[in-house]
């Protein structure tokens, strides 16, 4: 999809921390995605989906704030990554049903590496990642309500440490480019619970 004037993230933050975001001129996003369901036996299915795609700029001006004279430096990139826009975003789901009441799900998600800006640069990059998840549900049927059904998720089972946002603010001052930024870790393993009843 080719894109005139798309809006989109610089990688920098306001004053109240909202996310600035400018037109490009031009700009385009191609890719492709692929699902599967595996159906292993009556009681394990593995369910897949992989999106592996290209997301660029054909042209993008940089304007770096000088704080020694108050002006703006512009600086042109061509050809460069959107920023946010990883190139390859994997998930998997193996789900495992012993009886018809219990249901073990492993998840599993891989990003690919981002950039945080739209210039392309290394140094302004999250890493890739990849986390896994477990849902355990359990579902009985009482006399006095239709179903009762008990929830357990266990987020990041691996405690796998990894940052899935960020800002950047470049500058110039003192003769060099200097650069502010700041990243957002996620949570290590962590827990959530919840029961639903249906009358």
């Amino acid at each position: 999809m080719y894109y005139l004037d798309q809006l989109v993230l610089t990688g920098a933050i306001n004053d109240v921390g909202a996310a600035v975001m400018v037109n490009v001129p031009k700009s385009y996003r191609a890719g492709i995605e692929i699902s599967s369901k595996f159906l292993i036996n009556s009681k394990l299915q593995w369910n897949t989906s992989l999106t592996l795609s290209r997301n660029k700029i054909a042209r993008f001006t940089e304007y770096i704030d000088n704080w020694d004279d108050w002006s703006q430096i512009p600086v042109d990139h061509h050809n460069t990554d959107l920023s946010f826009s990883p190139a390859v975003n994997a998930n998997s789901e193996l789900a495992f049903t012993p009886s018809k009441s219990f249901t073990f799900r492993l998840i599993s998600k891989f990003v690919g590496k981002q950039y945080v800006d739209n210039t392309q640069s290394d140094e302004r990059s999250l890493d890739p990642y990849f986390v896994n998840s477990v849902h355990i549900a359990y579902t009985i049927n009482p006399a006095f309500c239709d179903e009762i059904s008990i929830n357990l998720l266990i987020n990041n089972i691996l405690n796998h440490q990894f940052e899935s946002n960020a800002w950047v603010y470049r500058y110039f001052s003192e003769g060099e480019f200097r650069v502010l930024d700041g990243y957002f870790p996620q949570a290590g393993i962590n827990f959530a619970a919840g029961i639903m009843l249906k009358l």
